[in-house]
């Protein structure tokens, strides 16, 4: 009772329209306060926390709630202000201010922003990142072209880590010290791991037994390979 799954309207949908098919599906981000308003099990909340399919939580998730809230105001965004989405800043690229894998939304004071990231997405359908529609929305505000949104770039610490390389994978299974969120790279990235190192890293991030693990029903990391669409796009972006 405590999963909903809810269903695309057609209107959103935009098949066809994106040189990148994926995007149509990342431009759902910006429509989930809409979808939260279409059910009513939903209206009591406030704060909603979205994150990529690719980050597993690996601590008690009250700490990143209480640590963001303390350091960016996430749950307390002033009603008299302008709106407001919070991300996580991007340590993997210089091109991208933020990274959108991770983004806290309140429910009534982020609306400005979605809507300005989502008119970004479609007035640009051959962008293949939906991080370069964050980029024009940024440049846009500080040229004063827009206004009420507020796009907070957040500090790592110990809420997240992206975990690039198998050397850090390694160092946190050894140390047993892990952030509250781990983003493994469901990509080309993740292609570079051994699969029994990757395999290990999730068993242990699910703490399951041994019974469990034997048994090879849970924590299996399946990496889809890359094809030379992603590729193309990989180095567009870079």
């Amino acid at each position: 009772e405590n999963v909903i799954v809810m269903q695309s309207k057609d209107e959103d949908m935009m098949f066809g329209y994106f040189q990148n098919e994926a995007i149509k599906y990342k431009r759902f981000k910006t429509l989930i306060p809409k979808y939260f308003d279409s059910n009513s099990k939903l209206e009591d909340i406030q704060h909603i926390y979205y994150m990529d399919i690719d980050m597993m939580m690996a601590a008690p998730f009250e700490h990143l709630v209480e640590g963001l809230d303390e350091e960016h105001g996430t749950e307390s965004v002033p009603a008299d202000g302008d709106d407001m989405i919070f991300m996580f800043k991007d340590p993997m690229s210089d091109l991208f201010v933020v990274n959108s894998g991770f983004i806290v939304m309140d429910r009534k004071k982020s609306s400005r922003c979605l809507d300005l990231w989502r008119e970004e997405m479609d007035a640009n359908p051959t962008f293949i990142k939906d991080q370069l529609s964050l980029n024009e929305m940024v440049t846009k505000a500080k040229s004063g072209e827009t206004s009420g949104c507020q796009i907070v770039a957040m500090q790592h610490h110990d809420f997240l880590d992206y975990t690039e390389n198998e050397k850090r994978m390694i160092k946190m299974m050894d140390s047993g010290d892990y952030p509250v969120l781990v983003h493994l790279y469901n990509s080309c990235k993740a292609e570079k791991f051994s699969d029994e190192k990757t395999e290990a890293f999730v068993n242990n991030i699910l703490m399951l037994t041994e019974e469990e693990r034997a048994e090879h029903k849970f924590g299996k990391a399946v990496i889809k390979p890359s094809n030379e669409n992603w590729a193309v796009q990989e180095n567009a972006a870079s």
